[in-house]
C-alpha cells in the first residue's frame, strides 16, 4: 500500500467514524444497557440508532477491508458490497430485537382505546421504532398502542415500515461503498479521468445523506393527518424527487462513456423504479393508501390505483432530474473545477445542519405542550338556548392525548372519547360572532377577542368525523368551545391539572369497557343511568355492614359500581333508592367503606359500614341528622 492510499484508509475510516459519531455512540450504549439488563427502559431507546447504526457499522466494516478487498480485483467492489449489506441486516437484526420494556404501560387498542389482552405487554425496537415517528390516522388504526403514564406510544403492529428502511438503507450502503472505492482506485491508479464520475456519485451520496438527515431531525414537518400541511408536501415530494435522481445520477456516473440509449436509459429507469418504490413502501405500511399533499382532484387518488396525479408528477420529476443533471455532465469534457466541488458538498452540509438545529431549537410542538388533564376554570359563554349553564365548578376532567379526547365524570359516569386533529390556525377577533346567540349584557353575549394578542384554533375534536369542540389559545388562556349544528353551545376556560394523569383516565377506559353499565329495563336512561344491573340494594347495604371489621374489598365485587375522585381511585356504589357507599382502595385492600344517606346527601355525615348492622341501621333510620 502507498503512502497516499495509507493516507486514504486511514483519513477515511476517521472521517466515517466521525459522521457516524452519534448513532454509534447511542447504538453501543443501547446495546449496553440490553446486554446487561436485558430490555430497554421506554426513555433508553434513542432515536435515529435504527437502521442507521447498523448503516454505518457495515460502512466502516466495509473501508476496513479495503486493504483485503483491493487483492480481489475485479470482485472487489461485488465482494465488499455484499459483506456491508450482510453486517447490515446482522446488525440490524440485533438492534430490531432488543426488548423495549414495558413494565407499567398498558397495551390497548389505537382506534377504541380499550384493553388489548390478546397481544402480551412486551415489544421490541423494530415495532418501537414507529412510536417516534409522525404517524398518520391510518397507520394509528393498524397500531398497538402503550399507555404510559402521560403518553401513549403507537407502535406499529405490522412490519411493513421497514421497506422503506431498507431501501434507503441499501441504497446509502451502496452509494457510499462505492464511492470509498472508487476513491481509493483514482488514488491507487492515478486515472484523474474518474474524477467527473467520482464527483457525480460524491454530490449524489452527499445530497441523499443530507436529506436523510434533515427528514429524521424535522420529519419534513408533518402532522398526523392524511392530508399535509403545503411545507410538508413539498419537502415530501422533494424527498422522493431526489432519492430516485440521486440513484439515477449516481448509476449514470458509471455509464458516462457508453451510448445516450444505455448511459441515459438506464439511469432514468432505476430513479424512476427507486421513487415507484418509495411510493409502494408507504402504501404497504398504511394499508393501501398514502399521505396526500392537498385537497381537489390533482391531489385524489386515481381510480383502480393508490396513485394520485401529484404522485405520478413526483416520480417523473425524479426521472426528468435524472436526464437533466446526466445530459449537463456528459455535455461538459471538463472535470468540475475546486469552486464547483466546494459549493456542492457546502449545500449538502448546509441541508444536513439545518435539521439538527431546528429541531434542537424549535418549541415544544403544538400536540405536546397541550396534552395532559385539565379542569374547568371559567364560563366565557353560554347559548341562550342551552339547558345548562356551568357556574362555579365542573366534576368533570378533560383529557388530551395525541389524537384523542377524552371527557370523564369525577362522580361517576362514562367518559366519553372523540379524535382529536391538532393544528395552529389563527383566528380573527370575530371568530365566534357569527357562531353565538346575542343576549348582551351576560354570559349570553358574543365575546370579543380583539383583546388577546395570540388567537388560535388549537385542535378540533370531533366523534365519527362529525366536529364536537374546538380547543382555542387566548394568548395565555385555554378555551373549550362546544359545538352545536346552529353554533357554539359553550366556551369554557380550562387550567392543567397534576390531580388527574391520563393514565388515570385511561384506567377509567378500560374498567367500563371490561364492566360496562347495564340499564335496567325499568331504569330512565341517564348517564349515569338511574337503576342498572348488579346494583347495591339496602339489603346488600345491611349484609356487608354485619361482616363488620371482618368487611373486605372482596365482599364488594357482585357489585356494578362508578370510578370517582380526581384521580378515579374512589368507588362509588349506588344503592337502590339513592343511598351512596364510598370505597377507598389503598394497595389492593379497603380502607374504607362510608356510607352517605339519601336523606342528608352530606359528605360530613357518613358512617362507615364495618360500625357493625345495628350502626348502620340507625343511621339509616334516624332523625337526629347531627352525627358526623
Amino acid at each position: 500500500m502507498t503512502l497516499k492510499n495509507k493516507q486514504f484508509y486511514f483519513l477515511s475510516l476517521a472521517a466515517l467514524a466521525v459522521l457516524s459519531a452519534y448513532p454509534l455512540i447511542n447504538g453501543a450504549r443501547m446495546a449496553y444497557f440490553h446486554l446487561t439488563s436485558g430490555a430497554l427502559e421506554p426513555e433508553q431507546y434513542v432515536k435515529y440508532v435504527v437502521p442507521y447504526a447498523a448503516i454505518c457499522v457495515s460502512v466502516l466494516f466495509f473501508a476496513a477491508l479495503q486493504p483485503l478487498l483491493s487483492k480481489l480485483k475485479r470482485l472487489a467492489i461485488t465482494a465488499g458490497t455484499g459483506i456491508a449489506y450482510g453486517v447490515f441486516f446482522t446488525a440490524e437484526r440485533f438492534f430490531e430485537t432488543m426488548r423495549i420494556r414495558t413494565v407499567g404501560m398498558t397495551l390497548i387498542d389505537a382506534a377504541s382505546l380499550v384493553p388489548d389482552d390478546a397481544v402480551a405487554k412486551a415489544a421490541t425496537a423494530d415495532i418501537w421504532q414507529a412510536a417516534l415517528c409522525i404517524v398518520s390516522p391510518v397507520m394509528r388504526e393498524q397500531s398497538l398502542t402503550y399507555a404510559s403514564k402521560d403518553h401513549f406510544f403507537y407502535v406499529a403492529g405490522n412490519t411493513a415500515y421497514k421497506i422503506h428502511y431498507y431501501l434507503i438503507s441499501l441504497i446509502l450502503i451502496t452509494m457510499v461503498c462505492g464511492l470509498i472505492f472508487g476513491i481509493a482506485e483514482m488514488i491507487r491508479s492515478g486515472d484523474i479521468s474518474q474524477k467527473k464520475p467520482l464527483f457525480l456519485r460524491g454530490v449524489s451520496a452527499a445530497a441523499l445523506v443530507a436529506l436523510c438527515v434533515f427528514a429524521n431531525t424535522t420529519a419534513f414537518f408533518r402532522r398526523a393527518a392524511p392530508i399535509q400541511t403545503p411545507l410538508a408536501s413539498a419537502l415530501t415530494a422533494l424527498f422522493f424527487v431526489a432519492l430516485g435522481a440521486a440513484a439515477g445520477i449516481y448509476a449514470g456516473s458509471f455509464l458516462l462513456r457508453k451510448g445516450r440509449f444505455l448511459g441515459m436509459g438506464l439511469p432514468v429507469s432505476l430513479s424512476l423504479g427507486a421513487s415507484v418504490l418509495m411510493y409502494v413502501g408507504e402504501a404497504a405500511m398504511m394499508g393501501g393508501n398514502l399521505y396526500r399533499f392537498g385537497t381537489g382532484p390533482f391531489f385524489r387518488e386515481i381510480p383502480g390505483i393508490v396513485a394520485a396525479p401529484a404522485d405520478i408528477l413526483v416520480i417523473l420529476l425524479s426521472g426528468g432530474l435524472t436526464l437533466l443533471l446526466l445530459s449537463a455532465a456528459r455535455s461538459r469534457k471538463r472535470l468540475p473545477d475546486k469552486r464547483a466541488e466546494v459549493v456542492a458538498f457546502a449545500l449538502c452540509a448546509a441541508v444536513a445542519s439545518i435539521g439538527p438545529v431546528i429541531a434542537a431549537t424549535a418549541p415544544q410542538s403544538q400536540d405536546e405542550d397541550i396534552i395532559g388533564c385539565y379542569v374547568f376554570d371559567k364560563n366565557i359563554y353560554t347559548n341562550p338556548l342551552s339547558s345548562f349553564m356551568a357556574a362555579g365548578g365542573l366534576p368533570y376532567v378533560y383529557g388530551f392525548g395525541e389524537d384523542f379526547f377524552i371527557i370523564a365524570n369525577t362522580s361517576g359516569g362514562e367518559p366519553h372519547c372523540y379524535s382529536a386533529e391538532y393544528c395552529k390556525t389563527p383566528v380573527g377577533a370575530d371568530e365566534f360572532r357569527s357562531k353565538m346567540t346575542s343576549l348582551p349584557g351576560s354570559l349570553f353575549s358574543p365575546h370579543d377577542l380583539s383583546g388577546f394578542k395570540e388567537r388560535y384554533l388549537t385542535a378540533v375534536m370531533s366523534d365519527a368525523g362529525d366536529p364536537k369542540y374546538g380547543l382555542y389559545r387566548m394568548d395565555g388562556e385555554i378555551w373549550l368551545v362546544e359545538l352545536w349544528a346552529s353554533g357554539i353551545r359553550s366556551i369554557y376556560r380550562l387550567v392543567k391539572t397534576d390531580t388527574t394523569a391520563l393514565s388515570d383516565i385511561n384506567r377509567v377506559i378500560e374498567y367500563y369497557a371490561a364492566a360496562p353499565p347495564v340499564e335496567s329495563p325499568s331504569g330512565i336512561y341517564e348517564n349515569p343511568p338511574r337503576f342498572y344491573e348488579n346494583q347495591m340494594t339496602a339489603a346488600d347495604v345491611y349484609a356487608l355492614a354485619r361482616k363488620g371489621e371482618s368487611l373486605e374489598l372482596i365482599d364488594f365485587e357482585p357489585f356494578f359500581y362508578w370510578l370517582a375522585g380526581s384521580d378515579f381511585t374512589e368507588r362509588r356504589f349506588d344503592v337502590v333508592g339513592a343511598d351512596t357507599v364510598f370505597v377507598t382502595v389503598e394497595d389492593n385492600s379497603l380502607k374504607s367503606a362510608v356510607l352517605m344517606s339519601r336523606k342528608t346527601l352530606d359528605p360530613s355525615q357518613v358512617i362507615d359500614l364495618r360500625e357493625g348492622f345495628e350502626a348502620v341501621f340507625a343511621y339509616m333510620h334516624q332523625n337526629d341528622f347531627s352525627r358526623k
